[in-house]
């Protein structure tokens, strides 16, 4: 059943939304990319979910409070790198851990989910989330009035009741106002310059703080109760097609594959001129035509095996080892499409370098053969528990593991190296890296090539001297140290103080 709630942990909960989106006006609601300032309002929302706990029947279970602790560490490597991606990368891994702490009211159970009751508990949260402070009338248990719960419910009336008047007063005051504008342009003037000069930035504040607090009311609602009652009934019916058929299914996305691999083996590691003479195209564009194709293939088929699983009949036994078998050399030669694309990979490195979106294709590959590895672990052995979770923690490494390596920095590193090899490099590419790479460049400016060697000087000087847009609330410790060691670095003898053609930093 619903967990019940009383009333003073609501307005407690209610409080505390409105609070954390005065702090996120703060905090948040600065110009340049986020650093400091969402750790510290993900710490203030761990400690408003702690606080706010304490008031629940049941206790948050432990496997919660690991989520929620794994999104603010997310949030806290925020202010170690200044790569865009990277800060996109955190910002979706947070949501992840966040939605997974609520997913259920704050109970075990992600651990041992199935794909279909995750999906199902995200949709809870995103409801919830989304009706605000509406969300608490959902399941809300009743229970007899008394005087305590009287007194407790007298301030919502009264404002329920200016809420009303308010609303009522609305239209003929918008319908009023125009008329009185239109009637005298001083009074329009005035109200113009009262209304937009003055009223605008302050609207733009409420604004913000309503959205958050409304979402972070709708969060709170999903995080503190667990509506078990709603969830036992949410179930997606399976269709429970025959084994035989779905494996007739897979077996022809079989041969598909096996004929393609028998392409690859003739062309791709047959030599650059047997692809020259059948394509046309030089080696390195052979290569580059297909890789992503390949990733998107491999990535599309990871659902319709889960979804053939899932919608295979259980009766027979000999069917269903059938399409196990399948099943089980599908993900086998998808194996082999995820090397062919990484030799793909590796042969358009050579070429051209390496850049960001090579670099997360690459580690995103990773990630597929760990989830295919699982694949067949767990779904394919009857295991379905657990392959949500273990896949979704995989993901989560794999961010982490990204802000270990520091993309630019290896992406400079490696073009670099290239470059003193007498291979051709990019400076203009070297030119768009953050602040993370900015180390890396001064360090290995000598081996840049001496005619990109001043543009690139020059924009380490133009774009990381001066203060960080944002101010302290923006503040991110590889920014701070590109600065620093910007300040101190000098433009190369014969160099112009001020290069020319540089593109202006953001």
């Amino acid at each position: 059943m619903t967990e019940r709630l009383k009333s003073p942990t609501r307005q407690r909960a209610i409080a505390s939304a409105l609070l954390l989106g005065v702090l996120a006006d703060l905090l948040v609601r600065t110009p340049g990319r986020p650093g400091l300032n969402v750790m510290l309002w993900a710490l203030a929302g761990a400690v408003a979910l702690r606080l706010v706990s304490h008031q629940r029947e049941a206790p948050v279970s432990q496997e919660t409070w690991w989520f929620v602790g794994g999104a603010v560490v997310f949030a806290s490597l925020l202010i170690t790198r200044d790569a865009e991606a990277l800060a996109v990368f955190c910002l979706f891994a947070g949501l992840v851990t966040i939605g997974f702490a609520a997913g259920r009211g704050a109970i075990e159970w992600a651990r041992h989910a199935q794909i279909v009751e995750v999906a199902s508990a995200a949709v809870r949260v995103g409801i919830l989330i989304a009706l605000g402070p509406f969300g608490w009338a959902i399941g809300a248990a009743r229970q007899a009035a008394d005087p305590a719960s009287t007194a407790d419910r007298r301030w919502p009336r009264h404002v329920r009741m200016v809420v009303r008047g308010t609303a009522m007063a609305v239209p003929p005051l918008i319908v009023l106002t125009a008329l009185l504008a239109n009637a005298d342009p001083v009074f329009e003037k005035i109200l113009q310059r009262a209304m937009f000069d003055g009223m605008e930035p302050l609207l733009e504040h409420l604004l913000f703080v309503g959205v958050t607090s409304w979402f972070a009311s709708g969060y709170l609602r999903a995080f503190l109760v667990d509506d078990n009652n709603i969830m036992e009934r949410v179930e997606i019916p399976r269709p429970t097609m025959a084994a035989s058929e779905i494996t007739i299914a897979v077996s022809l996305l079989n041969v598909l594959f096996f004929a393609f691999l028998v392409v690859q083996v003739r062309y791709l590691f047959g030599g650059a001129s047997l692809v020259e003479v059948t394509q046309g195209l030089s080696y390195a564009e052979y290569a580059r035509r297909g890789f992503f194709e390949l990733v998107t293939a491999t990535a599309l088929v990871v659902p319709v095996l889960l979804v053939a699983d899932w919608a295979a009949a259980e009766d027979k036994v000999l069917g269903r080892l059938l399409l196990r078998a399948t099943s089980s050399l599908l993900v086998l030669q998808l194996a082999g499409v995820l090397a062919s694309a990484a030799y793909r990979m590796r042969l358009y490195q050579d070429a051209y370098g390496l850049t960001e979106q090579r670099l997360y294709v690459s580690v995103f590959m990773i990630w597929l053969t760990g989830v295919l590895c699982l694949l067949s672990a767990t779904v394919l052995r009857g295991r379905r528990r657990g392959f949500a979770f273990a896949a979704s923690a995989g993901g989560l490494a794999c961010i982490a593991a990204l802000h270990v390596v520091n993309p630019h920095a290896l992406i400079a590193r490696v073009n670099i190296s290239r470059a003193a090899s007498g291979a051709q490099i990019d400076a203009g590419y070297l030119r768009t890296l953050s602040a993370d790479a900015v180390p890396t460049l001064i360090a290995q400016l000598p081996a840049v090539p001496e005619v990109e060697r001043c543009n690139v000087a020059g924009m380490l000087k133009e774009k990381w001297s001066g203060e960080r847009q944002g101010g302290w609330r923006a503040w991110n410790f590889s920014d701070a140290r590109a600065r620093k060691l910007v300040a101190q670095f000098s433009i190369p003898a014969g160099c112009p103080a001020t290069p020319q053609n540089l593109p202006r930093s953001p």
